[in-house]
């Protein structure tokens, strides 16, 4: 890669849906200790980026009281067979959960709801039986797709800044100024481009005539990679999160697409790091020979933060097709697990 700093990114799915990926870390659960609790549901909120249940544990014990209880997004919950109307205020309910390392908080993880008939309905975990779909390859880069991680603790998915990357002055001050609590992602921002590219949960890749059209599952962003367009025309397009792509098919399995014209974008580069209008990412996909996989790579560069360019790789693996329902993002719920002492 010449002098250019790289950092590889391992992408973990060990589920057959999504994973338990969040845009927060969740190390602050003890996932040494499981309790089970039982009470009655004083709320259930059905919300993104994450659902959450407050319920009322009676008696005198030290876990009598209201917990918060935080589970997977509705996009996920879905997926794993959850809906609305799987609970109601009111309604008994025995669950097993990850509490809080801080034992005086009442907050804690959810991993599986008991049914009266004593069935386990996990909130990280695909609850449906029957086959899996079949998964149809691809032969030009469209379809449904996940990223690959291998290496990469659920609780620790949000993550800080890049360590060994090749700051400025600016960017280390991002980095010594760094706040987990500060996330744009609590006040429902975009997060943009590349940010979208390697997040959890599925992308959509379609191609047509004139590019390919991406839309990222959960964020509900979209960005388009232009084939035949006219440069002077793209000119003209307004700054945004995700840029202006121009796409080129070095072969009919090998892309490469070039963005620029963005906005400044907090965290624009990755968590805790911004990125300029200055920002250029030039992309590097290539679609296996059986279609069932696309190896990734990015190259950020930005001048305000950055001394010399930065490189990320990933995978993406191909998933059933499907369309993505769109579930707004809640500020209020965004920032509902930051509980004060």
């Amino acid at each position: 890669m010449g002098g250019k700093a790289v950092i590889t990114v391992f992408l973990l799915w060990a589920f057959a849906g999504p994973p338990a990926l969040a845009h927060h870390s969740r190390a602050n659960f003890d996932e040494t200790r499981e309790i089970e609790l039982s009470g009655t549901v004083k709320e259930f909120s059905w919300r993104n980026p994450h659902v959450y249940l407050e319920i009322d544990v009676p008696g005198e014990t030290g876990d009598a009281g209201t917990w918060l209880i935080e589970t997977h997004s509705v996009t996920s919950m879905m997926r794993f067979g959850w809906s609305r109307d799987s609970l109601q205020p009111g309604d008994p309910i025995t669950i097993t959960v990850q509490p809080d390392r801080d034992s005086s908080k009442r907050f804690a993880l959810l991993q599986y709801m008991l049914t009266p008939g004593g069935n386990r309905v996990y909130a990280f975990r695909d609850n449906r039986s029957g086959e899996a779909p079949e998964v149809q390859p691809s032969t030009d880069f469209s379809g449904t797709w996940y990223a690959v991680r291998s290496a990469l603790d659920i609780r620790l998915a949000g993550g800080g800044p890049p360590e060994g990357w090749p700051y400025t002055d600016q960017g280390r001050r991002n980095v010594s100024n760094y706040n987990e609590h500060e996330s744009p992602q609590y006040e429902c921002l975009p997060v943009g481009v590349p940010k979208m590219t390697f997040y959890s949960y599925a992308i959509n890749l379609q191609r047509d005539g004139d590019g390919i059209q991406i839309t990222k599952e959960h964020l509900n962003e979209h960005r388009t990679i232009y084939f035949n367009k006219d440069r002077s025309e793209l000119k003209k397009t307004p700054p945004s999160y995700v840029g202006t792509s121009v796409g080129n098919l070095e072969s009919d399995r090998h892309l490469i697409i070039e963005t620029d014209n963005f906005l400044p974008t907090k965290w624009g580069l990755a968590n805790g790091i911004d990125s300029s209008d200055q920002k250029i990412m030039t992309e590097d996909y290539r679609l296996s020979e059986d279609g069932m996989f696309i190896d990734i790579s990015y190259t950020l560069t930005d001048p305000v933060y950055l001394t010399e360019p930065v490189t990320v790789t990933g995978r993406y693996r191909k998933a059933e097709s499907r369309e993505f329902t769109p579930v707004p993002c809640d500020p209020d719920t965004a920032k509902r697990h930051i509980i004060s002492d």
